[in-house]
């Protein structure tokens, strides 16, 4: 599960940023806390089942995902993927002369199985500057344990941790790639469970509408994947009765009636060409949410509400935020911008999360739990007026568009 990801001088985001699933000590009548909260097992605290980030356009929610996009591919493929004098696909806050020439700086708190784990590094576009990883076991008075850190060409290794330690000694790690991936590729357990973790947790930026088909095409060959996703689509009333892959081909089928309404058959359409994009969009998102619920993971989106109905989005949302609906205790986090979801009564104070650009172009990200405001607030009213920031500052559009005399 996600504790919590901090990320400083990435794209928008000049000053160090954090993104908090510990549920706060707060109480809040219109949620029920074991819905949206649950516990870990050796650990004094509570997480959240779901975060959402909202914002003016061009505020940073977009790169809150894309510094967690990134955090993931980069330790997965680092070591496999990128060459020798490669450049690392990272980008720094550029509007800054400081911070335009300094690596970023990413680091997540996570737990697999019975460890608490506490991973980050700092990289440029040309080299990792430096790199850390810690493990604490998941009980009380525990203590956190270095297994790494790294600095520069140093790097300090655990003696438990013998595969990296070995990679190490034989300078094997080049300075544009990640001892973590590295140590994953040689088979360390350590390495492994986390590279594993990491590509369970299923991220979508606005970029992978293809990916998302693809990824839902794929599993339509089980059968009963695919009579879920049929019945998942029937749950948003779309008018779709069937599903079906021909020839790599994907058709939906409408039932067919004649003048006075009586069922007479039934009509089949090429899917990506007939459908709605909303409905393209919701088809494409049913299996990462499926697999998510089933199996307890992460599943991280932008802009999740786009070509979505108000209704239907808050539907889903419901899914992950219900005990009954989500007993494994998968984890959603995503930006929108449909200002009805604060006054839906999904979320708690500290599941509202909101970026705002400064003067100087630089995003921050904070939560609706700073601001003192009673749990019954009309959270969406205060927002829509300004209270809580992060909503777009418009100049004087009629000046712009009137005709001169």
């Amino acid at each position: 599960m996600i504790i919590q990801f901090s990320v400083e001088n990435f794209r928008s985001i000049m000053a160090p940023a954090t993104l908090s699933m510990v549920a706060s000590p707060l109480r809040d009548s219109k949620v029920e806390p074991d819905d949206v909260m649950f516990g870990i097992e050796g650990l004094d605290l509570s997480l959240l089942k779901s975060a959402v980030v909202m914002g003016a356009n061009a505020s940073g929610k977009s790169n809150v995902i894309k510094a967690l996009d990134f955090f993931k591919n980069y330790i997965i493929d680092s070591f496999k993927s990128i060459q020798a004098g490669e450049e690392i696909g990272v980008e720094a806050f550029k509007l800054n002369t400081v911070t335009a020439k300094s690596p970023s700086s990413l680091e997540m708190v996570f737990v697999i199985a019975d460890y608490q784990y506490r991973y980050g590094m700092d990289v440029s576009r040309e080299a990792v500057y430096s790199e850390w990883l810690y493990r604490k076991a998941c009980r009380k008075r525990a203590k956190e344990v270095e297994l790494f850190y790294r600095e520069g060409e140093e790097i300090k290794v655990h003696p438990t941790f013998t595969i990296a330690a070995d990679l190490v000694s034989r300078k094997m790690i080049r300075k544009n790639a990640l001892l973590l991936s590295a140590a994953a590729q040689f088979n360390d357990p350590t390495a492994v469970q986390i590279i594993d973790w990491l590509g369970s947790t299923t991220i979508l930026t606005c970029s992978d509408e293809e990916k998302m088909w693809n990824m839902a095409v794929s599993h339509l060959d089980d059968a009963v994947m695919r009579q879920r996703i049929v019945e998942f689509s029937k749950f948003a009333d779309l008018g779709i009765e069937d599903i079906e892959k021909s020839d790599n081909h994907i058709l939906s089928r409408h039932l067919q009636f004649d003048a006075d309404g009586a069922i007479r058959g039934d009509a089949v359409f090429p899917f990506q060409n007939m459908e709605s994009e909303g409905t393209v969009k919701y088809f494409s998102m049913a299996y990462p949410i499926i697999n998510a619920l089933d199996k307890g993971l992460r599943l991280i989106v932008d802009e999740f509400d786009s070509k979505l109905h108000p209704v239907l989005t808050n539907r889903i949302i419901s899914l992950f935020n219900s005990v009954n609906t989500n007993p494994r205790n998968a984890q959603l986090i995503f930006t929108a911008h449909d200002t009805n979801l604060l006054s839906s009564g999904l979320f708690r104070r500290d599941q509202i999360w909101f970026t705002q650009k400064d003067r100087l172009g630089a995003t921050s990200l904070y939560s609706l739990s700073d601001y003192k405001v009673r749990s019954d607030a009309p959270f969406e009213r205060d927002y829509l007026s300004g209270k809580y920031g992060a909503t777009p500052i418009i100049g004087n559009l009629e000046s712009v568009i009137k005709r001169r005399k």
